[in-house]
């Protein structure tokens, strides 16, 4: 799937804030709440997938893979 490069660069900010509000919407309706483990739950995945889809692109960065590209050549 292709994304407008602007959007690809802003996921992992918008997965950390995604994270953040979950732990704070946590904060408002508290842990034991219905839905609040869910949101507790949310929040941490969505933070680690900041960190992770940061890490990974950080050891990758001017690296291209010639094998995914749609321009690439086909034998």
């Amino acid at each position: 799937m292709w994304l407008p490069e602007p959007i690809y660069k802003s996921l992992p900010a918008l997965y950390a804030v995604m994270g953040v509000l979950f732990i704070l919407g946590v904060i408002y309706v508290g842990l034991y709440a219905p839905m609040g483990p869910v949101y507790l739950g949310a929040g941490l995945v969505s933070l680690v997938a900041a960190v992770l889809v940061t890490i990974r692109r950080s050891k990758h960065v001017g690296k291209t893979e010639s094998t995914d590209s749609d321009d690439a050549p086909t034998a």
